[in-house]
């Protein structure tokens, strides 16, 4: 790997936290410091035999160093606040929006500049490796630099919540990055340590997924949330402002959602995994106050952002603030019309005094303008109408997109002007703070869980009751009153058609997934691997079956019928000398390469979409 890959860190952040090392040579690397969590010159720790002995902390450091980490805490809060907010916005429009977003299905770029690029599997090192470099560069720095300060301390023991809160963070990032990626260099990470410069070790993703596992095992094991006397970070815990309870539920949800991950590949340890966390005492989510989301950094400080300049909401970035590149997807647009019959009502103005009703999800009208809008309509935030909603083909070629925002629908961003103000009418709010596992989810994560057989304390209502609470509580994020939510639950497709009465446990997970992908939106992380991991839902290929044009310009990486399975290891990898000298890793770098969880393919051979088969 680059040596700048793994670097401590921003020098600036180094030197204003003075991270665990001696920098009173403010000429000296610090990569190139000898890294004491491999040569302490105290004495050995005891032999870890604990199940956790792989992921702890299972060294010493010198003594001078121990003293950098004891001034490190006072700068903490500071660092929390930023590794909480990078975690998933860093880079946000080249690592995710034009990668995950679209993958998902969620939406499409409807500029030629963008199309031939990775929205078509035309892999861009500057893009896709931004999300690589940040994790290790930045978070995996901050990370170390706060968990050697909780450790290399007096008195640990105060720092073992905030210690633990860190690490269930740092599998919750992993996480997405696992999921993009496959395989990655992570277990020294998570000790804290520094690895050997430019021979880097790998873990299989299996292996990082049973680390996560036990990660999130052994942080709701430790935690106490009734101990006043530990260490708290409040006002810089941009996700969760200091409440250990919700800090608890939300591990519990993820072990939760990682446990389905793995269903298909891992059935055994898959419901172990689910089964232990639904009978945690902490249990998982509760309402859509424990939603894990970050707050920017545009918000007001009293909505827990710092009233900043920049770093706003990142999905409302990537549509109005571009010019409207990233558009609506034919996908969601379908979906958005197609799953109930009891949506909301809008009026499309087609004459001086005449009009057209028509109804669609309710929160479309929230979360998108129609389209034939204009630079004077998006400035204004005023919606097109007499145009409708329209989504754009992920698979249109360059005579069948168009640089205007007018053929398509983007996402409905208040005006920066008034954006400091969160509007409902307006959700893609500069302001708004942008959530990355939700109550719904959960809900539905439930519902599946219940489909599959398994048990839990936390499991008290059927699939189907699951399943509606599950919708609802999107909804009830969307701000979406009683009348209307009950209005189009109650004209849901698959409550009506005999979908939850019929004993199909596969024409009920594609229930379930097709209405937890649209609660999920706009998180292109989870909706991606999701639709990988379950084939659900049935969302349109690259390859245009009706008319024979293929769309995929990654030349052959993907197959022409195919979908895309994971994004590349960075360009910056091959001097990495264990990357070379691992002909495997070297062979499994394909776009077209399913990752370990994820056993089947979307569509066959010749782009026919395969039945998916879930239940092994």
């Amino acid at each position: 790997m680059k040596t700048n890959i793994y670097k401590v860190g921003v020098l600036a952040l180094t030197l204003l936290f003075a991270g665990c090392y001696d920098l009173n040579d403010l000429s000296h690397d610090p990569y190139k410091i000898e890294d004491d969590s491999t040569s302490g010159k105290e004495d050995k720790p005891i032999e870890d035999k604990t199940d956790y002995a792989d992921i702890n902390i299972d060294y010493y450091v010198s003594s001078a160093d121990s003293a950098a980490c004891k001034e490190d805490i006072n700068g903490v809060p500071g660092i929390f606040r930023e590794y909480l907010y990078q975690g998933y916005y860093s880079q946000y429009q080249r690592a995710t929006n034009l990668t995950h977003d679209v993958y998902s299905g969620y939406g499409a770029y409807n500029q030629p500049k963008h199309l031939n690029g990775s929205p078509r599997y035309g892999y861009t090192d500057g893009w896709s490796s931004l999300r690589w470099s940040d994790f290790y560069n930045n978070r995996c720095s901050e990370y170390r630099t706060m968990l050697r300060a909780y450790k290399f301390n007096n008195n640990p023991e105060h720092y073992k919540n905030q210690f633990y809160k860190t690490r269930i963070y740092m599998a919750f990032i992993m996480l997405a990055h696992t999921d993009t990626y496959g395989d990655m260099p992570f277990k020294e990470y998570v000790q804290a340590k520094i690895p050997k410069e430019n021979n880097v070790a790998y873990n299989k993703q299996e292996e990082i997924y049973d680390a996560m596992f036990r990660m999130l095992e052994q942080a709701v094991d430790s935690i106490n949330p009734a101990d006043a006397t530990q260490y708290n970070i409040k006002s810089d815990d941009i996700c969760y402002f200091g409440d250990d309870y919700k800090w608890l539920r939300f591990a519990n949800t993820l072990r939760l959602r990682m446990a389905l991950r793995i269903s298909n590949i891992n059935p055994e340890r898959a419901k172990k995994e689910a089964m232990t966390a639904l009978n945690n005492k902490y249990g998982l989510m509760t309402s859509n106050a424990d939603n894990m989301q970050t707050v920017p950094k545009y918000a007001p400080i009293e909505m827990g952002g710092q009233n900043a300049g920049g770093d706003e909401n990142g999905i409302a970035m990537c549509s109005v603030a571009y010019g409207g590149e990233y558009v609506l997807s034919w996908d969601m647009e379908q979906l958005y019309r197609n799953l109930s019959t009891g949506g909301a009502e809008y009026r499309i103005k087609t004459g001086r005094t005449s009009y057209e009703t028509k109804r669609i999800d309710p929160r479309c009208l929230k979360t998108w303008f129609r389209s034939g809008m204009t630079s004077k309509t998006i400035a204004s935030g005023e919606d097109s109408k007499s145009a409708d909603y329209a989504g754009c083909h992920r698979n249109a070629t360059d005579d069948q997109v168009t640089m205007s925002v007018l053929n398509y629908s983007i996402t409905k961003t208040q005006p920066k002007p008034q954006s400091k103000v969160l509007d409902t009418n307006y959700w893609m709010n500069y302001a708004r703070p942008q959530v990355w596992l939700s109550y719904s989810e959960s809900l539905f994560l439930k519902a599946e869980a219940v489909l599959r057989g398994w048990t839990g304390a936390d499991l008290t209502m059927g699939v189907k009751d699951y399943f509606t609470a599950g919708i609802k509580a999107s909804m009830d994020y969307y701000e979406i009153g009683p009348t209307l939510t009950k209005q189009y639950i109650d004209g849901v497709v698959n409550l009506n058609d005999g979908t939850f009465e019929s004993g199909d446990k596969e024409k009920i997970l594609e229930a379930i997934i097709t209405h937890k992908w649209m609660a999920v939106f706009p998180n292109g992380n989870e909706g991606w691997a999701e639709f990988r991991r379950t084939d659900y839902p049935a969302l349109e290929g690259m390859y245009d079956v009706a008319t024979g044009r293929v769309t995929n310009t990654s030349g052959d990486a993907v197959l022409d019928k195919h979908l895309i399975k994971r994004v590349l290891y960075p360009n910056s990898e091959s001097n990495n000398q264990y990357f070379i000298n691992n002909s495997e890793l070297q062979t499994a770098n394909k776009q077209s390469l399913r990752l370990w969880w994820d056993v089947s393919d979307t569509n066959d051979d010749n782009g026919v979409r395969v039945k998916p088969n879930n239940f092994r």
